[in-house]
């Protein structure tokens, strides 16, 4: 009598899955007009997630800085009683770099970044880490 034959499960990466995971819901941003680069950040700058096409953009590094500047703004807007910014912008001649926060009190406290060329448009770039917001925080939950 024949044994049966095994079954062969595939191995699955965890945190290939992860990556592909956050590849996703970066994917829109990427369509951004004047698109740079993106991050997904923990509150104290741990990359979760990024993408670039611009080589002259380390996320590794410059997306920390920018977080700590995004954390000095969270620090100074609650001392003068406006509680801690949700979101911003720095404006350079060169193009743009917008930050948003999960909520300084959110269940998982996160930022997300985007940079811009002069051509983009800042305005549609708030609009999709508006929309991105509740995807990573639900993935990040879940």
């Amino acid at each position: 009598m024949a044994k049966p034959a095994k079954k062969v499960v595939p191995m699955v990466d965890p945190m290939e899955e992860e990556q592909k995971a956050y590849a996703a819901m970066l994917e829109r941003v990427r369509g951004l007009k004047g698109y740079k680069a993106a991050a997904i950040m923990t509150f104290t700058g741990e990359l979760l997630a990024s993408d670039t096409v611009d080589a002259n953009i380390d996320l590794d590094v410059v997306g920390t800085t920018f977080n700590d500047i995004f954390r000095s703004a969270h620090e100074a807007s609650s001392k003068i009683g406006l509680e801690a910014c949700q979101e911003t912008v720095i404006t350079t001649p060169e193009g743009f770099v917008i930050m948003r926060c999960s909520g300084f009190d959110a269940e998982i406290h996160f930022h997300l970044m985007v940079f811009l060329g002069v051509d983009g448009n800042p305005a549609m770039a708030k609009m999709e880490l508006a929309r991105l917001e509740p995807r990573v925080l639900e993935h990040l939950v879940g």
